[in-house]
C-alpha cells in the first residue's frame, strides 16, 4: 500500500509549486440558517480535470470517504495547508456519496467568518484539497478552501442569476440595497402577517365557489328569459302579419317575407306602423283569409267561388 504523504496533498488554487495540484470546484449553494442541511459537492467520481491540464483519478468515492478524518475545515485561500494560520471559517462534519450526481458531498456547518466572506463576497468559488498517491489516486480530503483563483471552469459563489433574483426581492420588499439577511427575512415575517391579518370582508367580497354557482344561476335565468322573449315576439309576428292578411292589405304569399322584415322588434314596429297607412289591395279585395289558429280553413274569393260551382265541387271540400 503506498504511504501517504504531505508532498501529495494537492488543492484547487491556480498554484504552480511543485507539490500543488487541482481538486474538484463547484458553485456554492445558497447559505440557509438551518446549516445542518447544507450539503455541498466536493470531488465527483471518476476523473478530476483542472484548468491547467493536471488531473487526478477517484474510481472509488466510498473508499476516499471511509479514509477521510471528521471534522475536516473550511479555510480562507488553503491558508491551513500552505501556511500556520489554521483559522476557520467552517468545519464539515459529514461525507456522502450523491448516486444522482456523482459527487462525494460535504456537509458544511459555516461560523460567523465564512458567511460573513459568503454574505459579503470577499470570496466567489470554494475548493478542496486531498492527498493522492504515487498514481494520482485520490484518497483522502483534507480540507476546502475559499478561493478567488479556482483552478476549474465552475459557477462563481452567488452567481449573477441568483443575485440579480434576491437584488428583485430587496426591491419588492421596499429595503435598501444593502440589506442584511437578518432585515430581509424580518420583512417577509412581517408581510405574512400583514397578509393572515388582512381578511377579505364577507360585505365586499364573496367566496369564489358561491360567485361561480350565483353566475351560473343566472346566465340559466337570462337564457329562460331570452327565449320566452323570442316565443313571444314570434307569436306577436304572427297575429300582426294574420291581421294584415284577413285585412285585405298584404297577399298571403308575402307573408314569409313580412315575417323575416319582423324579425326584430323594431322591424315588427314597422311593419304594424306601415300596415295602418297601407289601403287594402287594389282589384278583388274578396281575397282569401289566412287560416285561424283553429286551423279553419280560408274562405274562398269570388272568382273560385264560380270555378267550383261549374266544377260541380262544393265549398269547403
Amino acid at each position: 500500500m503506498t504511504k501517504l504523504i504531505p508532498s501529495n496533498i494537492s488543492i484547487c488554487a491556480s498554484e504552480t509549486s511543485k507539490n500543488i495540484g487541482l481538486c474538484s470546484a463547484t458553485n456554492f449553494p445558497l447559505i440557509t440558517n438551518n446549516e445542518s442541511e447544507l450539503w455541498i459537492p466536493l470531488i465527483p467520481e471518476g476523473t478530476v480535470q483542472g484548468r491547467d491540464g493536471r488531473n487526478w483519478t477517484n474510481p472509488n468515492a466510498q473508499a476516499v470517504i471511509n479514509q477521510t478524518k471528521l471534522p475536516f475545515m473550511l479555510d480562507a485561500d488553503h491558508e491551513s495547508e500552505l501556511s500556520t494560520n489554521t483559522q476557520a471559517q467552517g468545519w464539515f462534519t459529514a461525507l456522502r456519496f450523491n448516486e444522482k450526481t456523482r459527487f462525494i458531498e460535504g456537509k458544511l456547518e459555516l461560523n460567523d467568518l465564512g458567511r460573513n466572506a459568503i454574505e459579503n463576497k470577499h470570496y466567489k468559488f470554494y475548493s478542496p484539497a486531498f492527498m493522492h498517491n504515487k498514481n494520482k489516486q485520490i484518497t483522502q480530503l483534507t480540507s476546502v478552501g475559499l478561493t478567488n483563483k479556482p483552478n476549474l471552469n465552475v459557477p462563481a459563489l452567488n452567481n449573477t442569476q441568483q443575485e440579480n433574483t434576491m437584488d428583485e426581492i430587496i426591491k419588492a420588499l421596499g429595503l435598501a440595497e444593502n440589506a442584511t439577511s437578518e432585515e430581509i427575512l424580518e420583512a417577509i415575517k412581517a408581510l405574512k402577517e400583514t397578509t393572515k391579518a388582512e381578511k377579505p370582508s364577507l360585505n365586499a367580497y364573496v367566496p369564489k365557489a358561491t360567485f361561480d354557482e350565483t353566475e351560473k344561476a343566472l346566465n340559466a335565468v337570462r337564457a329562460e328569459l331570452n327565449a320566452l322573449k323570442t316565443a313571444e315576439h314570434q307569436n306577436a309576428v304572427e297575429i300582426s302579419i294574420n291581421a294584415a292578411i284577413k285585412a285585405k292589405k298584404i297577399a298571403p304569399a308575402d307573408k314569409d317575407y313580412f315575417k323575416s322584415q319582423c324579425a326584430t322588434a323594431e322591424g315588427l314596429k314597422a311593419f304594424n306602423t306601415f300596415i295602418e297607412k297601407k289601403a287594402p289591395l287594389i282589384g278583388d279585395v274578396d281575397l282569401p283569409t289566412a287560416p285561424n289558429d283553429e286551423g279553419e280553413k280560408p274562405a274562398l274569393n269570388a272568382i273560385e267561388k264560380e270555378v267550383f260551382a261549374q266544377l260541380g265541387i262544393a265549398e269547403g271540400k
